[in-house]
């Protein structure tokens, strides 16, 4: 385990730039976009005959705090083995949150690349035994490289003879590794305020104060709820489903009467679970790609292991994004397929009155708050619709809002609100999954549906309670997917 770093002599710097020329060679920064600088610093004047010129070679000053990386949503910021601070491109969505995070202003949005750019010491060519570009190239020999741990490295010989010391500022306790040498010029440089407090990007804020309390806080809970109420209400139901069974048992449907409805075609079926297997895959990969302290959705411990699991976190995204790409060019158009158009959909989604009514009513059955007959329904109910809708809204949002982040479709401020878009609407997503998975699994009432799911047929008592709209109406309209008696079974 190394500590590389850099020091620059003050006292021996020309302004010549002959580093910033080597540095946009060696990485093809685009223009306007630069790893490191020269700024100029004018002191005294002429008449006084004290006027001099202080040249500052500025660039990563490589925090052992490293704020950065903490306000980077995807992890492409990073520390490296040997302590050197770098963006992983591949993975760089091109937020800008952590430009706002760097005290020196070392990062910025490549404007060409879309990606920020800073300076990593030169870390792929230096492990192959190369010394950092602007080392190589600086006529005046003002910059070392080496290993601060290794006391006969050229760094911490020259360290020591020269008394480099980093451009610490007080109050800002962010730990820079990068040297300079020269205490008159480095005074100078401090004076001219090149270093300010780590702010917080407005990304980081609107994740704090809005995705980050309702992915971590709101979905969790609503699930727990969800599992707890269902399983009081199988509770209450047993008692009450006795009853009705006896009830039935008393006038039983003739004998020749099938039992069990034809409710969803195989291709619809096998649509559902992949879209169903497609969630969780997005959903695992989407976990690990946001693997910042404050963004990682399970905490960074969780993101790593699934990024490590699937080969690194450029993978994962690839993997990510090519899912995503796949599922929404192969489920949506599947979908309308099996569904018989968009008037059919609208059909199967659209919200009637007795909807909105069984909406209020069904949660307070379920808590014995309310007694009467509830407001007949089609073959989805109220809560499916609103959940199919939940989802095709939530899924065009994560969809153009992924779009936005992989292809760095605008400026940084809209990346960056893409990253809010995204997460806030998989934690809805997420929340109407919990809501869904405790109506299909957990609340026995309600299984006969997930097994329809599975097998394709619907047992006929459960649907005349909950779908006596859809049964009434096939009994005199058969279509396509509808319960025709000839397609019924006796069990």
């Amino acid at each position: 385990m190394a500590r590389h770093a850099m020091l620059i002599d003050l006292d021996r710097c020309v302004g010549c730039k002959a580093c910033v020329s080597a540095c946009k060679e060696q990485w093809d920064s685009g223009p306007g976009a630069a790893r490191d600088w020269v700024h100029t610093f004018e002191t005294g004047t002429r008449a006084g005959g004290d006027l001099a010129v202080t040249f500052y070679p500025g660039l990563c000053m490589q925090c052992e705090a490293h704020p950065c990386t903490v306000d980077c949503p995807t992890g492409a910021t990073s520390v490296d083995a040997n302590g050197v601070v770098g963006v992983d491109a591949g993975v760089c969505i091109g937020c800008g949150n952590c430009v706002a995070a760097c005290p020196y202003g070392a990062r910025h949005v490549d404007p060409v690349k879309n990606v920020v750019e800073k300076c990593n010491l030169c870390a792929p060519f230096v492990a192959r035994g190369e010394q950092p570009a602007c080392v190589v190239t600086c006529p005046a020999e003002c910059r070392v490289f080496g290993d601060l741990d290794d006391p006969g490295s050229a760094v911490s010989v020259a360290a020591a003879a020269r008394g480099a010391r980093p451009l610490a500022v007080p109050g800002i306790d962010v730990r820079p590794r990068t040297l300079y040498a020269g205490d008159r010029a480095r005074d100078l440089v401090l004076a001219q305020g090149i270093a300010r407090p780590p702010r917080t990007g407005w990304l980081t804020s609107a994740w704090d104060g809005a995705a980050r309390p309702l992915t971590r806080a709101v979905v969790p809970g609503l699930g727990a709820l969800s599992i707890g109420g269902g399983l009081l209400v199988n509770l209450k139901a047993r008692v009450d489903r006795v009853r009705r069974e006896e009830a039935e048992g008393a006038c039983a449907l003739p004998a020749s009467r099938p039992r069990t409805l034809h409710r969803h075609p195989a291709g619809l079926r096998a649509l559902h679970w992949l879209n169903a297997l497609s969630w969780i895959a997005l959903l695992l990969s989407g976990v690990g790609l946001l693997s910042a302290a404050r963004f990682a959705l399970l905490g960074p411990a969780a993101a790593d292991a699934i990024a490590g699991a699937l080969g690194g976190r450029a993978a994962l995204l690839r993997l990510h994004v090519a899912w995503g790409l796949a599922w929404a060019a192969v489920v949506i158009p599947l979908f309308l397929l099996f569904k018989g158009g968009l008037r059919h959909v609208w059909e199967d989604v659209r919200v009637s009155r007795d909807d909105l009514a069984w909406l209020v009513r069904k949660p307070l059955a379920m808590a014995g708050a309310w007694r009467g007959p509830l407001p007949p329904q089609d073959k989805y109910n109220a809560g499916q619709k609103l959940f199919a809708v939940l989802v095709l809204i939530a899924t065009a949002t994560i969809v153009a809002s992924g779009l936005v982040m992989t292809f760095h479709l605008g400026p940084a401020q809209v990346v960056a609100a893409a990253v809010v878009v995204h997460g806030l609407a998989i934690a809805l997503v997420a929340a109407g999954l919990a809501v869904h998975l405790t109506m299909a699994v957990v609340i026995a009432d309600e299984r006969p549906a997930l097994r329809s799911m599975i097998t394709g047929r619907i047992d006929l008592a459960h649907a005349a309670r909950h779908s006596a709209k859809w049964v009434a109406r096939a009994a005199n309209e058969p279509h396509p997917g509808a319960p025709a008696a000839p397609d019924a079974k006796e069990e």
